[in-house]
């Protein structure tokens, strides 16, 4: 039976799975010279689920297939897309990413990650040999099994990030600023959990790479010194504090810089009563104590939203060694 249809009639979501279908029909085409695929904002029209299963379509689409022997079968097809939707995006594939920012100062201009680059740094910093499928695994790593995947795919799209260690500040920071009155998603700023400290630097320099200014909160740990884990974590802080200049002590001393505060042990010590809680129930612990104990919003929380606004957007240098 044949069936005919106006497509321009049915529904947004309808259209963009004929969409769909039209460009995995396409690339299984094997034409001598396929021209590439330009889309504008698939996420249009589709729920979270969706835009994440036509991410994966996309990126399998513009892969070469492979036969059993490894002989290619077909070439993948290029794929250029703009996007708004974090779910179109992956860290494992930051390589791909290109980024639109625009600045008083500079105007419209594009800025991405020369994956070559990491990988000469990387050899420079800690005489690591790396390959750019390796590189690119361990960001994916840190990025989905590590941290908060949707926050850090968020960050790419943020006017400026302040990166934490994990749930206790990715908690309570939101609640502090909205006591104080600081607007921080109106100032387009994200809050990305990075996991745990070891993992902090990564985030940092793929962020500043793509030139989006970020204020780094982490803990310095000293309550570890003279345990097995001291040298480990003092590594940790100095992969942390190289990032921004000269490092002159083993420990951060809990004064806010420009661009980190370091506390010299533990987030939870500076909240201004003694807590051995983490994470949700150390939300739930200090909510309460601030609506009926009058316990006082830590004096680092207004000196940190100063600090973020103040981050330049326009002179961000790259910090990978040559």
């Amino acid at each position: 039976m044949d069936l005919e249809f106006q497509a321009s009639n049915l529904g947004m979501g309808v259209q963009a799975s004929i969409s769909i279908a039209i460009l995995k029909a396409y690339s299984e085409l094997n034409l001598a010279n396929k021209s590439p695929i330009f889309i504008d904002e698939p996420e249009l029209f589709l729920h979270p689920q969706a835009q994440r299963n036509f991410y994966k379509i996309l990126k399998e689409l513009s892969e070469d297939k492979v036969d059993d022997d490894g002989n290619v079968v077909r070439e993948g097809t290029q794929i250029f897309y703009t996007t708004h939707s974090a779910n179109f995006l992956s860290t494992g594939n930051f390589d791909q990413i290109f980024i639109v920012r625009k600045t008083k100062e500079n105007g419209t201009f594009l800025k991405y990650a020369d994956i070559d680059k990491f990988i000469v740094d990387l050899k420079k910093r800690k005489d690591i040999e790396s390959t750019g499928d390796d590189l690119l695994l361990r960001y994916k790593n840190a990025y989905e099994n590590t941290g908060d995947t949707q926050k850090a795919n968020e960050g790419f799209f943020a006017k400026k990030i302040i990166l934490v260690e994990g749930q206790s500040e990715s908690l309570l920071l939101p609640y502090f600023f909205d006591l104080i009155s600081f607007d921080y998603i109106k100032e387009g700023i994200s809050i990305v959990r990075c996991g745990c400290k070891g993992e902090i630097d990564r985030f940092f320099r793929l962020y500043n790479e793509f030139g989006i200014p970020c204020f780094v909160l982490f803990d310095g740990d000293k309550q570890l010194e003279g345990g097995e884990d001291e040298l480990n974590n003092i590594e940790k802080n100095y992969s942390i504090m190289s990032l921004f200049g000269k490092v002159e002590s083993a420990y951060p001393d809990g004064i806010i810089r420009e661009k980190y505060l370091g506390f010299e042990t533990k987030f939870e010590d500076n909240l201004g009563y003694e807590t051995f809680k983490k994470g949700l129930e150390l939300f739930i612990e200090v909510k309460s104590k601030i609506e009926t104990d009058g316990l006082k919003i830590p004096t680092f929380v207004s000196q940190l939203s100063e600090k973020i606004l103040k981050l330049s957007e326009s002179s961000i240098d790259s910090i990978l060694h040559k």
